[in-house]
């Protein structure tokens, strides 16, 4: 493999690399493309696209040369633009941007949608228009890894849209992709040009902050993000959020759980206040809220690049779940899929994967990212911290 060689990773979706491939300046380097390896076979992938997996996986990611460095990730996401889902999947962008990976997250400015009237039971139609929060958080990412990250709006049109997909506008080779002749997905091309141009020249890729065509963007996020932010300080998921003072905490926890006497960490007690995330899930699952509570993070509680730079504690609540319920998962991955079990057999690559890391990359992704990002994890009968 060559210096200079570009490998496309993809998750699940072999067109979307194809598509990024044919829209971008990345054909002229004629790159092969591969699958992300899941499973156990996760320990064939290189090193640093495990390290850059550890919380959850894009769409895309571009690595180059040998050994394979990420220098691009990016995430194609058509579902509606607020609510949860959008945020559900800031994780991986944290992952990356903690790697120095530039990113590109491309979500629906608007998406027409059909729900049931709680009162009449029909369903009926109406435009959701874009969650300003995620912009922020990602305005925030950069910042504090100062790593390149910028957003792009898909965009829909009751004329020339899709109405299976909402009327989002897509690309009329790759439907389930946006269209390439859009604007939005053309400035996104050029943000894709400029990192390819970064590593041709061996410059910094954080240094593209304070490219003009960077710092544009950036500014057009800021843009978004208050257009819609100033008309309502009502958004998800911090309308699922209170702000406990952290002397006070001992008695929420005991209110919550009916446990008493909790001792704090030290670094716990040392911030004056903790934001807590309740969820009324009744299943101990990741999406959407493991993403929620890393935009959470970033939103409200950051000061710096690691979990330990925060002014505030962070905590999820999921106080209609028994701790029984992630007991039995992890349970059941030790049972099962875990090489240290006593039963596992003979030695292969997997188990020196876990020899080398324990379990970091392949137990479920609720039990990475909730147990890694939050300060406290509260159930409805037990306390983790």
């Amino acid at each position: 493999m060559k210096s200079n060689d570009f490998i496309v990773w993809y998750e699940e979706d072999k067109a979307a690399a194809e598509f990024l491939i044919e829209i971008s300046e990345l054909k002229k380097f004629n790159p092969s493309m591969e699958k992300i390896r899941a499973g156990k076979s996760f320990v064939e992938n290189p090193d640093a696209i495990q390290r850059i997996l550890y919380l959850d996986q894009p769409d895309l990611l571009v690595t180059n040369g040998y050994p394979e460095m990420p220098v691009l990730g990016i995430e194609f996401c058509a579902e509606a633009p607020t609510g949860h889902d959008i945020f559900q999947r800031t994780a991986r962008v944290v992952a990356a941007a903690e790697f120095g990976t530039p990113f590109a997250f491309v979500f629906p400015e608007k998406k027409r949608i059909e729900r049931k009237n709680k009162r009449t039971g029909l369903l009926e139609g109406k435009w959701d228009t874009y969650n300003p929060l995620p912009l922020q958080a990602l305005i925030q990412i950069s910042r504090f890894h100062k790593s390149p990250v910028l957003a792009f709006f898909w965009s829909a049109n009751e004329l020339t849209g899709d109405p299976k997909q909402g009327y989002l506008i897509c690309d009329k080779k790759y439907p389930n992709l946006p269209s390439r002749t859009d604007s939005e997905i053309q400035q996104m091309v050029q943000f894709v040009n400029l990192v390819l141009t970064y590593v041709e020249k061996n410059k910094k890729l954080e240094d593209m902050v304070f490219d003009p065509l960077y710092m544009e963007r950036e500014a057009w996020m800021w843009g978004k993000y208050y257009e819609r932010a100033r008309r309502s300080e009502s958004w998800s998921p911090l309308t699922s959020c209170e702000l406990v003072q952290t002397p006070k905490l001992p008695d929420y926890v005991k209110k919550k759980t009916g446990i008493s006497g909790i001792s704090l960490p030290t670094h716990v007690n040392a911030r004056e206040e903790t934001i807590v995330y309740t969820t009324d899930s009744e299943t101990f699952r990741s999406d959407p809220f493991a993403g929620n509570l890393a935009g959470i993070d970033y939103l409200k509680c950051r000061t710096g690049p690691t979990i330990r730079h925060r002014y505030r504690n962070l905590a999820m609540n999921f106080e209609k779940v028994k701790y029984k319920q992630a007991a039995k998962k992890f349970h059941s991955y030790y049972d099962n899929n875990c090489p240290f079990r006593k039963n596992y057999g003979p030695p292969d690559r997997y188990l020196t994967l876990h020899l080398k890391d324990g379990c970091r990359y392949t137990k479920q992704k609720e039990l990475r990212i909730f147990c890694f990002l939050a300060d406290i994890l509260i159930f409805k009968d037990a306390v983790l911290f």
